[in-house]
This record gives C-alpha cells, sequence and structure tokens, in this order.
C-alpha cells in the first residue's frame, strides 16, 4: 500500500480527522442549515442544531440528522443576544463531547432596500444581529476548536463579489462575517483552527422564496437574474452544504482563510 492509498484511506474512515466532539450549525432551522446537518451528519458526525424562531423547523432538521445515523439536539438562540451564544456553544461542546465544527448559516430575517431609504436604525441592528451574533459564537466556539484542532464555515453571500441591488441587509453584515474569517484564519492557525466561508447564489428555496412570498422579489426579477447565471439555473440548499462539507473535513485540512462561491459563475 502507497503513502497516498494510506492516506485516501484515512479520509474516507475519518472525514473529520479523528477529532473529538461534533458540529454546532447555528441557523439549523432554515433550508441552508438543514442541508448542512444533514451533510455533516452523513459525513459522521453527531450535531447540534440552533434556531430563533421555528423549534419545529429545528425538530425537522434534528429528525432528518437522526434517521442519517447520527444524534441530534436542538437549541434556541437568538443571534441578538451575546450571553445566549455562550451558553448555547457551552450546551452544544457539552452535549457532543467538544466540537470540530462550527457552522454559521443563519441568515437573521432581513428584506431588500435601497440603501438611500434604509433606515440606519435598522442597518445597525442588523449589523448587531448577523455580524455581532456571528462574532460572540464564534468568540464562545474558539477554546473548544483550538482543543479540537477544528474549523470554522461561515455561510455567506455571493453578493459579496457581484452586488445585488436592495441586498446590502444581506451583504453587508456578510461582508463582515468575512472578515471575521479571515481574522480567524490568520490568528488562529497557530492552533491548528481553520475558518472559511462559503458564498450563496440564487437558489430556487429559503431565504429566495421567503422574499418572493413577501413580494420583495418578483418573479419577473428573479428571471433576469437567473439569465445572469452562466449555467442557467438555481441552486440548491444541498449544493451549499456540500461546500461547506468539504471546508470541514479534513479533505480541506490545508485550506484555511478562504471562500467558495457556490453561485453557477454568478459572481463572475
Amino acid at each position: 500500500m502507497t503513502t497516498q492509498d494510506h492516506d485516501d484511506r484515512a479520509l474516507d474512515s475519518a472525514p473529520f480527522g479523528g477529532r473529538p466532539g461534533g458540529a454546532l450549525v447555528v441557523g439549523g432551522s432554515g433550508a441552508i442549515g438543514r442541508a448542512v446537518a444533514v451533510r455533516l451528519a452523513r459525513l459522521g458526525s453527531d450535531v447540534t442544531v440552533t434556531y430563533a424562531g421555528s423549534s419545529a423547523a429545528a425538530g425537522e432538521t434534528a429528525e432528518l440528522v437522526v434517521a442519517s445515523g447520527r444524534a441530534c439536539d436542538v437549541e434556541r438562540l437568538d443571534m441578538g443576544d451575546p450571553g445566549q451564544a455562550a451558553e448555547a456553544v457551552a450546551r452544544a461542546a457539552e452535549q457532543r463531547g467538544g466540537l470540530h465544527t462550527v457552522v454559521l448559516a443563519a441568515s437573521p430575517t432581513n428584506f431588500q432596500s435601497w440603501v438611500s431609504t434604509l433606515p440606519p436604525e435598522q442597518y445597525a441592528e442588523q449589523l448587531r444581529v448577523d455580524s455581532g451574533g456571528s462574532f460572540a459564537v464564534v468568540s464562545a466556539a474558539l477554546p473548544h476548536l483550538r482543543e479540537s484542532r477544528g474549523s470554522v464555515v461561515v455561510v455567506s453571500t455571493v453578493a459579496n463579489r457581484r452586488f445585488v441591488l436592495r441586498d446590502v441587509l444581506s451583504s453587508g453584515p456578510k461582508a463582515a462575517n468575512e472578515a471575521l474569517v479571515r481574522a480567524v484564519a490568520a490568528e488562529e492557525g497557530r492552533f491548528g483552527v481553520r475558518a472559511n466561508a462559503v458564498g450563496v447564489g440564487i437558489l430556487d428555496e429559503g431565504m429566495t422564496q421567503v422574499l418572493l412570498g413577501t413580494g420583495d422579489v418578483r418573479p419577473e426579477q428573479l428571471e433576469v437574474a437567473v439569465s445572469r447565471v452562466p449555467l442557467g439555473f438555481l441552486g440548491k440548499a444541498a449544493d451549499i452544504a456540500a461546500a461547506v462539507g468539504f471546508l470541514a473535513s479534513e479533505d480541506a485540512r490545508y485550506v484555511t482563510g478562504q471562500w467558495i462561491d457556490v453561485d453557477g459563475g454568478y459572481g463572475m
């Protein structure tokens, strides 16, 4: 057996490098968070998922994780409360016997707005909850990730490469989260901790459907956006989860401080 064969078998049998603990998926009640939780479970990790508003949706995610053969716990987390973030991380680490992966997949509810009409107070609140909450989770998780030499994966947006009109409530905080990814990668690499991001393109589920339902995005606008996607079709939450799973796994052990846009080429 060659060294390469041995390495390949090790990856197949231990996708997370044999690290102790499990995964925490923040935002596990949404389409992307659910797909991520199931993907990590299928890779062999027990999971804790958080939710902000829908315990029923988070419970459905947990059922899918369990059906995949792994354990799953559910925790409520208000991203606007740093104390809750610290408590949720601590409980997840206790439930899982440590943490080897933290995925930030929460998408605090927002609507489309022109910069010229957006109240500064609303933008500040979005920053506080989305980027401030993400920082609180990562800050609380770092001691556990140092112990396991684990990783953080932030679910971001392709709008930080190709701006989508009226999308500043999403892209602004996500840009701050991408800066946090680079900070963690640069500063925590000495402890073996990695941090990366996945940019979400236009999906046919999740927030896209929410915005269509509220009228913030009209069907004809979505058609125009899809016409600008080189691959010519909308993505799925499972496409995002596949990239997250790669970045969290031992396959990406030498990847840090990066982002992968899963967008069908839209960001080019």
